[in-house]
């Protein structure tokens, strides 16, 4: 088929676009964002005004785009600002400044013209030279581009000016919204100044949208903190956070930083979206922190960090002020949405239940309204079940003395909940039941039977041990063969559970790492448990075993050296002298221990559970299950033939 053009419908622009090219408070926010992104410190816009055939016209200072530039930026659709100019852009060479955080990232903001005008041109200078190029649409093609003249060289300045020339749009869109639209966004640093008309826009042009307030940094001086808020959250931070002016100059850049995020914002992301902190400072001029280049604040720096965590604690009080009228109206919503079943409820209940939704609304911001009325209506559900006549029934079955505490578990826990936490129990109950039995057993060389039961009970050997992040499936199946010599050194049909050896049984348990992309990319926490038969005495060669795959399995790259390893030698007897853990640098810990007394260890995490409750049906029952496990199976001795 011979090659053609692509074909566009009409509407192809306004779908792409979308607000860019048909929503003037989108339009004009992306024009000036681009004039930031190009490094403009001053950026003129003309109004367009139909009585008068005013036309859209904005210009800036920037860097300005040589032809090539312009050619290629305009030409790409979906153009990735970030990858072919990176996220920081440098100052024109005769402008000194910080570097700044770019604003766009798509290339869209170049449509915005559209919104004004049905063509514009572009005219720029860069590098010495000038060119200007219309720019139009067809009904087929979404951007025409027409050279209209080019100046090689001999041009003085730079910066790019766009002017709306075909026919204007109707813009619905006053000066006045233009000016408070452009300020709540563009205003947190004074080095970059936009004008209406050749009219600056000033904190004058929002007066609904900002507030100011005053801040006492105690032992360095006054400052003075202002508050824009746009009212409807942005599509991102851009633009957003706080801002510190120092003697009339911005230190860094107007942002939410790691720890504004812990201090103040506490999960509003909409807040993060919406406001801008401008906090004027003058004071640390003179306390040496900032840095010379004015990027940013030295961290270290005394003044620095006590006037920074007021002004967190200060911001932080701010918004919650300002979301409590909202708070109180998610309150009344909810108790009004469930009044008649909380009313209904005992007074001590109305009262948890009130408790509750104000400690929701207050703590967890990131929940709207639907979300804390399902949980009001599930606490009241909860609630009325204490209260109904089936809980007398059950009482009635009880004995007296299980009265209170059967009131607790009921006032505290569901059903299901309750019966998970039982069931882990009883798991735990009888595997300490079983590991008793057969370490009983004199003899015993078949301890790979105990290593799946260890397996199930690393939370024998202590709390940091409980996370469900460990497993044997730690993916080092040729690792394992190699390191003991065995082709099929598995002890089951899984990835290497652990290596069966004549006079012992190894296991590896590994939690993995992850990396910055949330990928895991290795072991984190190494658990190697070396179970030895009974009647063989623990010393120290039975510990350098253990640091010898260690190092094996360092040497083979299957655990990284900073890796935490912890290594467990059991048995029933222990050398003279060998009782203290063995350690390897800082993060290997090799510790011999007796089955008695991981037994026992076990038995105290379940607060001796065991022994008050041996006589409990499911433990009886294994009991008899495993009595058949010691005894001997009846051999049949043949005749002795004449």
């Amino acid at each position: 088929m011979e090659q053609q053009n692509l074909l566009y419908d009409q509407r192809f622009l306004e779908t792409y676009a979308g607000a860019i090219v048909t929503e003037p408070s989108t339009a004009i926010v992306e024009l000036v964002a681009n004039c930031w992104d190009a490094y403009a410190t001053e950026v003129h816009i003309t109004w367009p005004d139909a009585k008068t055939g005013t036309s859209f016209a904005i210009e800036d200072d920037g860097h300005g785009m040589t032809r090539d530039e312009f050619g290629h930026i305009w030409r790409t659709f979906a153009y990735n600002r970030l990858a072919h100019g990176g996220s920081r852009i440098e100052p024109p060479a005769d402008v000194f400044g910080a570097p700044r955080s770019v604003f766009g990232q798509n290339g869209k903001g170049r449509f915005a013209s559209f919104c004004f005008a049905s063509e514009y041109t572009v005219t720029s200078r860069k590098n010495g030279q000038e060119f200007v190029c219309r720019v139009h649409r067809t009904e087929n093609r979404p951007l025409v581009l027409e050279e209209l003249s080019f100046r090689t060289e001999g041009v003085i300045g730079h910066g790019t000016r766009i002017e709306g020339t075909g026919r204007p749009r109707n813009v619905r869109m006053s000066e006045e919204r233009a000016r408070e639209t452009i300020g709540s966004r563009f205003l947190a640093n004074p080095a970059f100044k936009v004008s209406i008309n050749s009219r600056p826009i000033s904190f004058g042009d929002i007066p609904d949208l900002i507030s100011e307030s005053d801040l006492t940094v105690p032992g360095y001086g006054q400052a003075k903190v202002l508050h824009i808020d746009t009212k409807k959250s942005d599509k991102s931070t851009k633009q957003h956070g706080i801002a510190y002016w120092v003697q009339g100059r911005a230190v860094g850049s107007c942002r939410w930083s790691g720890s504004d995020y812990d201090r103040v914002l506490d999960g509003r992301s909409s807040e993060a979206k919406r406001f801008t902190f401008i906090v004027q400072a003058d004071f640390l001029n003179d306390q040496n922190a900032i840095l010379e280049d004015w990027s940013g604040f030295r961290d270290q720096n005394e003044a620095w960090q006590t006037t920074r965590a007021a002004v967190q604690d200060h911001i932080r009080q701010l918004i919650h002020e300002l979301g409590r009228s909202e708070r109180e109206q998610t309150k009344i919503a909810v108790i009004e949405a469930h009044g008649n079943a909380i009313n209904r409820l005992s007074p001590i209940s109305k009262e948890r239940v009130s408790t509750f939704i104000d400690q929701v609304v207050e703590k967890c911001p990131n929940f709207g309204e639907v979300e804390i009325s399902q949980l009001t209506g599930i606490l009241t559900k909860l609630e009325q079940s204490q209260t109904r006549y089936g809980l007398l029934e059950l009482l009635h079955r009880c004995d007296p003395n299980d009265y209170d505490n059967l009131h607790d578990l009921l006032s505290q826990w569901t059903i299901g909940m309750a019966k998970v936490v039982l069931d882990e129990i009883q798991n735990r109950l009888k595997l300490i039941n079983e590991l008793r039995i057969k370490t009983k057993k004199v003899g015993l060389d078949e301890v790979h039977e105990l290593q799946p039961l260890f397996e199930r009970g690393l939370w024998m050997f202590g709390p940091q041990f409980e996370s469900i992040e460990f497993t044997s499936n730690v993916g080092m199946t040729k690792v394992i063969q190699t390191i003991f010599k065995e082709a099929k050194g598995r002890g089951s049909r899984n990835r290497p559970d652990f290596v069966v050896l004549p006079d012992a049984s190894v296991g590896f348990y590994g939690r993995p790492s992850y990396d910055s992309d949330f990928e895991q990319d290795g072991v984190d926490h190494l658990v190697i448990i070396d179970l030895k038969t009974t009647g063989l005495p623990l010393g120290s060669r039975e510990k350098n075993q253990v640091w010898k795959y260690v190092k094996e399995l360092r040497e083979r790259g299957a655990l990284r050296d900073h890796a935490k390893v912890n290594g467990f030698v059991l048995g029933d007897l222990i050398e003279p002298g060998e009782n203290e853990a063995t350690n390897h640098g800082t993060s290997v810990t090799i510790v011999p221990m007796l089955y008695e007394t991981i037994m026992a260890r076990a038995e105290r995490r379940l607060l001796t559970l065991h022994e008050r409750v041996k006589d409990t049906p499911f433990l009886v029952a294994q009991q008899e299950e495993l009595k058949r496990f010691l005894t001997p199976l009846p051999v049949v001795q043949t005749e002795i033939l004449p």
